[in-house]
């Protein structure tokens, strides 16, 4: 019985990827397997290192890492405490905050602080949000799977997140001599605590990637208070050179798919290459990882500016690793090129367009709560920060949606005060108009206060799935800043396989589900697969007088039920409506879910005002609405949104566990509408803003 949905999977898979390609990639898998078995990547020997970087003590290592690598930062303690003074409020009192925590060994994982020891005897190979601990001393190769304990939050801790956050600190308070000696602490204790190969920390060549970005970063920011100790110095070498040969070793570009594991892991490569660039093996290093950074910006990035992942907190995470290899290259004066270039400045405009004006992304597809540039800690969805590093990159004022550098921190820390002030003068571009985006399949309809983004395209990696859903027509609802109607975002990955299906299944979406079907069969046992099956294409986008208006279908059950989904989004200043129009013939049963994230959610009669409102709306589609009843949803300042539905299914409020990050499962609830009907067959849902009354004051 198990066979056959892998015997699929595989000729899905021959379908989509070419032939020389997937033989390319065994062939690469078999020589790195044969190459590591015969000269696996050894630690290096303490008195090698030194004296293959020309030092006789680490001492003399100090004194040779006291030149910042890749280059001096643009900044000195005194220019860098006036520009957050100045144009930052409050950001370095954050900073320190943070620094301060990790000094104490409270460290966020996951979007919670937990007491994970002191900054330098850390309890590593912990998964903190599970309670139990990987084997430290096991081979890496076989440290993994352990039945109810994540990786990922082990890996968190050691990305190296909270040793950026001590230089940081180190860089805002020279006085003091705590953050330093805790960062000389902590990366001493994870190279004397991890041991090369052993535990979890050596089981991911991306973890080792971003982790030596991150220790190059902490180390790049801290230079401006003077040279390493020598402490420090010796365990960073250890830690750099160890981790360019891992990760050259198990570079991750031997799948079907090469995807952002590769550009991490050629992001430390790089990394490694210029912080120890008098080592032998750093110019290998750099060659490979600039011609990889390259292929994997053609390959990754689509025409239309979105990551090729199929998912928009992956298409943010994406934008920071290529983002961070720009800038490391540029530090080190090595480019890559126009085309990188280009592909870099096309996903910055995409992010603009699909950013909603409160400043977060779309919460569509997988999200693990996943970054880059750690200089400070963003949430799993924010994404506004990113506009002005793109700007000031790019010396480019257009990606820009709002004046001001208020929200510029990144730009401060990572390009300096004068790329600030350029942030800071400029003028911004106009407020994002509704936007269409065919190869990444994400749209954006707007009008007023109110937006709809909506998935209708190929799942990622090139139809594969990678990190998309089964969410074809579904959208998430802004409105007035607020998510309304929203994603179930994903809460794990391989710990719990039954609870990501869950979470990536159609029934867990704001789309419709025919006959209890999913619009992609999702393949047992393997996490990242989706087949795209359903062939979800845009139709059109239009503006017009009353409301702007997308419309898209798919075809994912019309192979099993001979049902095509149409769904028609109109967004008007005054609210919005949905049309799902179900063709084909005989009876079958619908069900349709609108999952809200505001908790204030209750179904009740409507008054005539009321009905005049949602009728208003209805005309928009010329659509046949049961005006009598309705379900509430308070926001706050921004009014109350008002949901009612055509005949014949009655709406009733429903759990529907929501997942705001990785590692988190929220209650929440949705309005289900499902029964049996004849198609062809229409839904509407009328989705009507009323503003908040006034107190007659004034």
């Amino acid at each position: 019985m198990g066979v056959a949905p892998s015997l699929d999977y595989y000729r899905f898979l021959a379908a989509k990827v070419a032939p020389p390609r997937l033989a390319s990639a065994a062939l690469r898998r078999a020589v790195r397997t044969a190459r590591n078995r015969l000269l696996p990547p050894l630690e290096p020997d303490p008195e090698r290192l030194l004296h293959s970087l020309g030092c006789r003590t680490p001492v003399d290592l100090a004194e040779l890492l006291s030149r910042p690598r890749p280059a001096p930062p643009p900044f000195t303690p005194a220019t860098l405490r006036q520009t957050f003074e100045r144009h930052l409020a409050g950001e370095a009192e954050r900073a320190l905050e943070r620094a301060r925590d990790v000094e104490r060994g409270l460290l966020p994982v996951y979007g919670r602080r937990v007491p994970a020891g002191k900054a330098g005897a850390l309890d590593w190979q912990r998964d903190f949000l599970n309670g139990g601990s990987f084997d430290a001393a096991a081979p890496s190769s076989r440290v993994l799977p352990v039945p109810g304990l994540d990786p990922k939050a082990a890996w968190a801790l050691a990305r190296g997140d909270g040793w950026v956050a001590l230089a940081c600190g180190a860089a805002l308070d020279p006085g003091s001599d705590a953050f330093p000696r805790a960062l000389s602490a902590s990366v001493s204790d994870f190279v004397d605590r991890n041991p090369f190969l052993r535990g979890v920390h050596w089981a991911s060549a991306m973890e080792a990637g971003l982790r030596a970005f991150n220790l190059l970063l902490a180390l790049w920011v801290s230079s401006i208070r003077g040279p390493p100790d020598p402490s420090l110095s010796f365990s960073a070498a250890r830690l750099f050179v160890s981790s360019g040969r891992f990760i050259r070793a198990h570079l991750e570009d031997d799948g079907a798919v090469p995807n952002n594991h590769l550009t991490c892991d050629l992001l430390g490569l790089l990394s490694c290459a210029e912080a120890l660039p008098e080592w032998p093996e750093a110019r290998r290093w750099r060659q490979e990882a600039l011609a990889g950074l390259r292929r994997a910006a053609a390959e990754q990035v689509l025409p239309d500016g979105l990551s090729f992942e199929g998912s928009l907190p992956y298409h943010r995470f994406s934008l920071e690793v290529f983002a961070a290899a720009a800038l490391l290259a540029h530090r080190a004066r090595h480019g890559l090129g126009r085309p990188y270039a280009a592909a870099l400045r096309s996903m910055f405009r995409a992010t603009r367009a699909l950013t909603a004006r409160c400043g977060e992304l779309p919460q569509i597809g997988d999200n693990d709560s996943g970054s880059a540039l750690a200089v400070r800690l963003r949430g799993p969805t924010e994404a506004a920060h990113l506009l002005p590093l793109g700007a000031a990159l790019f010396q480019d004022p257009s990606l820009l949606v709002k004046k001001g550098a208020s929200d510029a921190a990144e730009v401060a820390w990572l390009l300096g005060p004068r790329a600030l002030d350029f942030v800071r003068r400029s003028r911004p571009g106009p407020s994002p108009p509704s936007a269409a985006f065919g190869a990444g399949g994400f749209h954006a309809v707007r009008r007023g206060s109110l937006e709809a983004f909506v998935s209708c395209g190929p799942s990622g990696q090139r139809g594969i799935g990678g990190h998309s859903h089964n969410d074809k027509l579904s959208l998430e609802l802004f409105v007035g800043g607020h998510r309304t109607v929203c994603d179930p975002g994903m809460p794990v990955y391989g710990r719990d396989p039954a609870l990501r299906d869950r979470f990536r299944s159609t029934a867990a979406h704001a789309t419709v589900v025919v006959d209890g079907l999913e619009q992609c069969p999702i393949p047992p046992g393997r996490l990242f697969a989706l087949p795209d099956r359903a062939d979800a294409r845009l139709l059109l986008l239009e503006r017009c007088a009353a409301a702007d208006h997308l419309a898209g279908e798919h075809a994912g059950y019309a192979r099993r039920c001979r049902v095509v989904h149409r769904r028609d989004v109109f967004v008007a200043e005054s609210g919005a409506l949905v049309l799902d129009r179900l063709s084909g013939a005989g009876g079958h049963t619908f069900e349709l879910r609108w999952p809200l994230e505001p908790q204030a959610v209750r179904l009740r009669d409507t008054s005539p005002g009321e009905r005049q409102a949602l009728s208003t709306v209805a005309r928009l589609g010329k659509a046949e609405i049961d005006l009598s009843r309705a379900v509430e949803v308070a926001l706050g300042e921004a009014g109350t949104l008002l949901l009612a539905f055509s005949a014949p299914f009655a709406p009733e409020l429903v759990p529907a566990p929501r997942s705001p990050g990785y590692g988190e499962v929220r209650p929440g609830t949705a309005v289900r509408l499902a029964g049996p009907a004849e198609c062809p067959f229409t839904m509407a849902t009328a989705f009507a803003l009323l503003p908040r009354p006034s107190n007659g004051l004034g």
